[in-house]
């Protein structure tokens, strides 16, 4: 039995037209009941709302408005649901709706409760059938592609293989060739998008490896060949493969460093980094400015002086208090805060490193 998330976008979902695309998502429920016969744990991530909106309430767009496009989306997902309960329902398979937000992942608390309604419909052999929450979403916590949402909903579940299903055949190195192994130092030929489609290649690639460093085997190939999802699954050539990464952090880690939603950062000395890929602790010693505004137990992006991301972990200490301690030795801190408290920053244990 294998945990599988697949993704699939508006762009194979609906006509050119605007119309939902009945005979390819009849073929898609048929595929996915196919594999959860064989005992494997399904989750559908599904684009299409807005899509859906449009060719039910006769064309009517809403290209630059964000109000008009959750309105849209709203009376769509309605739609969607209908026609994948119909579908699912010719195979004996019933289905659920799950509509999350970035936030949902980045605060521990309701992920886990995410979490716990999936483990829920999976006991009870209903197919979960996830979507951004458009209706609810604003600029700043919107996914931008389904493709992200995939990635954080198989990391967080600890899925076995995750599946973005594009309209292309995968990849394309600058000879125009498919990889068939995802190469990070190979050149990537640009693709373009359609319009119903919010994201592109570039998002899929990050997406995809994301999950393949949290230990997940994922794949990109075309959408329009369903038998694709079965060639994947059973080691068949097809795509571009991304090979988990051997030795994935544990599910505390991966929240840390792939779903939690940080709340400022720490620019840390070049000690401080070396200390950190020696598998050490954050000392304050090693903290030379902080950015933003966080409460103790909130995530914080650890940078070096570049800029660069060196790690994600939990802060012993809020915003304020690192900034009056920034710079200290440890056996100082209690007398300048005023209590007894924590002696590192950051601890190793609450530290995913990049």
């Amino acid at each position: 039995m294998s945990r599988i998330v697949l993704k699939v976008g508006s762009n194979l979902l609906v006509k050119k037209s605007g119309e939902l695309d009945r005979r390819y998502i009849a073929e898609l429920a048929r595929e996915i009941a196919n594999l959860k016969s064989l005992e494997n744990e399904v989750v559908l991530v599904s684009s299409g709302a807005k899509a859906a909106g449009f060719g039910y309430l006769s064309g009517r767009s809403a290209e630059h408005d964000l109000y008009l496009k959750q309105a849209l989306c709203a009376a769509g997902q309605v739609q969607l649901m209908k026609l994948y309960e119909t579908v699912f329902d010719l195979y004996g398979e019933k289905v659920a709706q799950i509509l999350v937000n970035r936030d949902d992942f980045g605060h521990r608390k309701r992920f886990l409760n995410l979490r716990n309604t999936l483990i829920g419909l999976l006991e009870m052999g209903v197919i979960p059938i996830v979507n951004e929450n458009d209706t609810t979403s604003t600029e700043e916590i919107m996914f931008g592609d389904n493709d992200i949402l995939a990635a954080m909903f198989a990391m967080g579940w600890k899925a076995d293989y995750l599946i973005l299903m594009s309209t292309v055949d995968g990849i394309y190195n600058e000879e125009g060739k498919v990889m068939r192994v995802f190469d990070s130092a190979s050149k990537i030929k640009s693709m373009s998008g359609s319009s119903w489609g919010t994201g592109g290649i570039g998002t899929k690639i990050r997406a995809a490896r994301g999950a393949s460093a949290s230990g997940i085997k994922c794949c990109i190939c075309n959408g329009r060949e369903l038998s694709n999802i079965g060639k994947f699954i059973h080691g068949i050539e097809t795509g571009t493969v991304f090979e988990p990464i051997d030795s994935s952090p544990g599910a505390r880690k991966i929240w840390i460093g792939f779903l939690s939603t940080p709340g400022g950062s720490l620019i840390i000395n070049r000690g401080a980094i070396t200390a950190l890929k020696r598998g050490k602790s954050l000392l304050a010693v090693g903290v030379e400015r902080v950015e933003g505004e966080f409460s103790q137990g909130e995530v914080v992006r650890i940078l070096s002086f570049e800029g660069e991301e060196i790690a994600r972990g939990i802060s012993n200490f809020s915003s304020f208090e690192v900034d009056r301690i920034k710079g200290t030795r440890s056996d100082k801190l209690s007398s300048i805060l005023g209590h007894d408290c924590a002696k590192v920053v950051v601890h190793i244990d609450n530290i995913y490193q990049n």
